[in-house]
């Protein structure tokens, strides 16, 4: 990075000469800078990071073209009761994951309170920094960094290996405004969050974590099957011995990534009486877990997800539900949809709704929907499955595009065998899933009921033309039984991204069309 502190002094050197008359620059000369508009977004999800806080009171950056570099002030948070700041960070200087530190510009102080340890810890944080802006910037819209951070003593992020919380900083080239300084200054008054309660149970298996957003994403998927074949039952049946048992695998995922809790979380088994319990570990060792009974269950804490046995006890019949699914498209909050403020006056506000109502989606935050986002093939496949009942399937011996472990793999699993997915074209479960490919999943998986009866006529829409000949009967059907519409009164847009509201709205018809 060039030596900011020959340009700092050069800067205050001129700006003394300026004071004495000395020297007549325009104003706005010191010229080209500018602030721009920052945020902590969140690594994997479109969303502000929990540490967002940490720039509450630092929102414009200084951009400087001259020098190609970006000055970031941060401010002290307190999130929760636990007080902190940003120690250390380091930003992705080519996009492929390599990191260097940023460069300081002005160090605080900061007390941390005594609610994460019971020590009132003395902090140097971070004030402001530098950083010499990456080529893959195009400086054009909205745009990402990839930036690691240190807060110490708070629970903020996702922690990766190295103790650094992932994030981003996004930048929005679109907000800007020229500015006479030189030198960022930073406002370093605390600035408050709150750690949001998390309350999610799964409505097959009727497994319920509470935690909160301190220990797990808000954006995060809790998903829970019963295992009873294959390499993770063969390995409980060496530990276990030959005694029953009932075999659950719980994670938590955010994409294509399987993460553990950051700290203690409580998992509630719906099974009263004698109940015995074990985890089960990746050597293939077992580990007694005590735990508690309540009338809800059998109650333990645990910091590692996996793979947890079962004996003996009763089990508690949950209450059943209208819901086809938890948590399989969206993330962890089960707020009710009056929570969401980006749904008022939305076309599909009714059915998105009662999709968060009857349990086919959740919001993206706390407090928002998302509905013009779209979905993945694999999400979508995801919500089928739970709408079968996550029933048990077994592995092909290959599934194209479908990684051995991934969070979508039983449900690709169990759509391959039962022809919801597959044979007709290539499954791509990471990528946006369009229309008529939304459509036919929906015809395929309503075959496993009944056959559908294609009747219907495509003509009056203009681009009919573009629906391929594999999605012809699925569109065709879709669109008569009222689930699918057009987007105009002459557009069908086979083609486009199915956003969430789409979604939603095609399931909860699909759901009316089924009953």
């Amino acid at each position: 990075m060039r030596n900011n502190l020959f340009k700092r002094m050069s800067g205050a050197l001129i700006a003394g000469v300026m004071t004495f008359g000395l020297l007549s620059i325009p104003a706005g000369a010191a010229g080209s800078n500018q602030n721009v508009h920052i945020d902590l977004w969140n690594a994997v999800s479109n969303q502000a990071s929990m540490g967002n806080v940490a720039t509450d009171n630092n929102k414009k950056a200084l951009y400087n073209p001259d020098e190609n570099t970006l000055q970031i002030a941060t401010n002290p948070v307190n999130v929760s009761g636990y007080q902190s700041a940003i120690t250390a960070a380091r930003y992705d200087t080519t996009g492929n994951g390599d990191y260097v530190d940023v460069e300081v510009l002005s160090t605080g102080i900061v007390q941390t309170g005594d609610k994460y340890d019971g020590t009132d810890h003395t902090v140097t944080y971070l004030s402001s920094f530098e950083i010499e802006l990456p080529d893959y910037l195009t400086k054009d819209g909205v745009e990402f960094i990839p930036i690691q951070m240190t807060v110490p003593y708070t629970p903020m992020d996702v922690v990766v290996g190295t103790g650094y919380l992932n994030a981003r900083l996004r930048i929005d080239w679109d907000q800007t405004e020229a500015t006479g300084l030189n030198q960022i200054e930073p406002d370093t008054t605390m600035s408050s969050g709150q750690v949001a309660a998390v309350d999610v149970t799964d409505s097959a298996t009727g497994i319920r974590m509470e935690t909160d957003t301190a220990k797990v994403a808000s954006d995060t998927q809790f998903q829970v099957r019963v295992l009873t074949s294959g390499t993770e039952y063969e390995k409980a049946t060496s530990a276990l011995g030959n005694a029953e048992f009932t075999l659950y695998e719980i994670k938590l995922v955010n994409g294509a990534n399987e993460l553990q809790p950051y700290g203690a979380v409580s998992l509630t088994f719906p099974y009263s009486g004698e109940v015995s319990m074990y985890r089960i570990n990746d050597t293939g060792t077992k580990t007694v877990l005590r735990g508690t009974e309540s009338d809800e269950g059998y109650e333990i804490m645990t910091s590692k997800l996996g793979l947890f046995a079962v004996f003996g006890g009763t089990k508690i019949d949950v209450k059943p539900s209208t819901s086809t699914g938890t948590n399989t498209g969206s993330g962890i909050n089960s707020n009710a949809a009056t929570a969401f403020t980006d749904i008022s006056g939305h076309w599909a506000e009714t059915y998105i709704t009662r999709a968060v109502g009857e349990g086919l989606f959740s919001g993206t935050s706390t407090s928002t929907f998302s509905p013009d986002t779209s979905m993945t093939a694999g999400m979508v496949i995801t919500v089928l499955y739970r709408m079968a009942g996550s029933p048990a399937t077994t592995l092909p011996d290959s599934m194209e595009n479908v990684a051995e472990g991934s969070w979508y793999e039983i449900a690709c699993a169990w759509g391959y065998n039962n022809g919801i997915i597959g044979g007709y074209k290539a499954f791509y479960p990471e990528q946006a899933v369009s229309r008529q490919e939304l459509a036919t999943m929906l015809y395929n998986y309503d075959s496993l009921r009944e056959s559908p009866s294609v009747s219907g006529d495509l003509s009056k829409f203009s681009d009919s033309g573009s629906v391929v000949s594999w999605a012809k009967d699925a569109m065709t059907w879709a669109n008569a039984v009222g689930i699918v519409s057009g987007t105009s009164a002459t557009t069908l847009s086979p083609e486009s991204g199915a956003s969430r509201a789409q979604v939603a709205t095609m399931l909860c018809r699909y759901l009316d069309y089924a009953k």
